[in-house]
Formats: structure tokens, sequence, C-alpha cells
């Protein structure tokens, strides 16, 4: 399992993306595929709503151009957490960003939200700020911005940030 106490290991974690461009999937799934993570499976927003079996450790999804499926989908995965273990983490990769769909995703349980078109440097940002916040909610209970910098995932995350600059 890719998820630990407070390690997240990208070569271990199972990742899903939903989204409806298959483009923009293959895309997501390559960058992907260059952090290091191997399991990876690529659904539409109907069949990821439909189809069980999988129990990832990342969501990416973009929920458009069913924005209720898409969210109903987050809430879902939330609803469906096993207590006691750290959660998936759900990033909402989309071109539509206005305020009340941020709002919306948020309430339903999205980590954070990436503007299409977006850079490798910040998808894999956004996938270390969350993962590293869901480790240090788990382990320590909620913290403030200044003592997530302690993490334990904080190694990984410069490790992996200069490893991407190079």
């Amino acid at each position: 399992m890719g998820r630990q106490a407070n390690t997240f290991k990208f070569q271990e974690a199972g990742v899903l993306i939903v989204d409806e461009n298959t483009g923009f999937m293959d895309l997501t799934a390559q960058i992907l595929l260059g952090f290091g993570f191997r399991k990876l499976e690529r659904r539409g927003l109907k069949e990821a709503e439909t189809r069980a079996g999988f129990d990832p450790d990342l969501i990416i999804v973009d929920p458009f151009p069913d924005l209720d499926t898409g969210l109903r989908l987050i809430e879902d995965h939330r609803r469906k957490q096993t207590a006691g273990s750290p959660p998936a983490v759900v990033i909402v990769l989309t071109g539509h960003t206005p305020r009340p769909l941020i709002e919306k995703a948020r309430r339903v349980g999205a980590d954070y939200i990436v503007a299409k078109p977006f850079s490798a440097n910040t998808l894999l940002d956004r996938i270390l700020w969350s993962t590293s916040s869901v480790f240090a909610n788990v382990a320590c209970g909620e913290l403030g911005d200044d003592d997530r910098a302690d993490t334990p995932l904080r190694a990984s995350i410069q490790s992996a940030t200069a490893a991407l600059l190079q």
C-alpha cells in the first residue's frame, strides 16, 4: 500500500486519473510516471463513478463536463474512507476554476485545485504539499502552516523538487 503513517511512496501509491479528455489523461499519466508513480488507472467520469475495485492513494479528477458527477465522485470517495488510515489525496485538475467551483470542490473533499494548463512542477508541488499535509494531520492533529515544514516528508519534498529541476 502506498499510504503509511508518515510516508507516501510514489512507486507504491495507487493513482486514479479521472478525465473526459483522453489527451489530458495521457499527459497527466506521463507526468506522473516521470515522478515515479507506477500504479495508474485512467477512467472517464461515468466509469469512475460506477466501477469499483481500486482504492487509490491519489485521485486526480477533472469534474467537467458533468460537474455534479465529478464532485459526487469526490464526496462518495471521502464517505467510504476507512477510519484511522490516511485519506486519499484528491486534486482537482481542471480548466474551469471559478470561485464557486473551488468552494464546492473543497467542501466535498478536494485537497487542492490546479488549473489547466499546468506545469509538471506545479503538479508535483501540489502532490507533495497535499500528501505532507495529510500525513502531518494524521500523525499530529491539525497543524498550522509554519509547523507543516517540519513534517517527515520535508526531505522528500526537497529532493523531489531538486530532481525535477535538474
